[in-house]
């Protein structure tokens, strides 16, 4: 259990911080913006209450936001996130047998390919476009903004795909 809490809370310290100092700085063609701390949200465990998923993913999103000048964009989408990830994620991430229907830590070694990546596709959309939407503010430059929705949410999948496949499975 403590060494669950551990890997957790190392797991969003390292993410956040690649977040804050790499990846807010690197901007493919002004559209495409990765954002992989939202992986520190999406791996959390599923037996996790709500309340205390809503409140981590607000933190998370308030640290980002803090050291980016932005005025709770990535707090409310981050918070949005994890509010469908409560709904609709963990749905997605139960197992046919009902001895391993639930699944502690979501990742790639401990749920199938395709359900996982299914899972981090659909919440990377969700977080893009609640982001994008905000940066926006109007749907004056629609087609734009569509563009930069879909641009961040297969770039972020992208990224946290390669960062799930590099990470060795633990061994138990």
């Amino acid at each position: 259990m403590t060494k669950l809490v551990f890997s957790n809370i190392f797991r969003f310290v390292v993410l956040i911080i690649l977040q804050i100092l790499l990846l807010n700085y690197v901007s493919f063609g002004g559209y495409m913006i990765s954002f992989i701390y939202i992986l520190a949200v999406l791996m959390l465990p599923t037996r996790l209450g709500n309340i205390p998923l809503l409140l981590i993913a607000f933190a998370a999103g308030a640290i980002v936001d803090l050291f980016c000048n932005i005025p709770g964009f990535h707090t409310f989408s981050c918070t949005m996130m994890a509010f469908f990830r409560a709904i609709i994620g963990n749905r997605m991430l139960t197992r046919d047998d009902p001895a391993e229907a639930v699944i502690d830590v979501p990742s790639i070694h401990s749920v199938p390919f395709q359900p996982f990546a299914m899972y981090l596709l659909v919440m990377a959309a969700i977080y893009s476009v609640t982001y994008c939407l905000l940066e926006a503010f109007s749907f004056g430059n629609f087609w734009l903004t569509l563009l930069s929705m879909l641009l961040d949410a297969v770039g972020t999948w992208i990224l946290m795909m390669l960062c799930q496949l590099l990470t060795s499975p633990q061994k138990k």
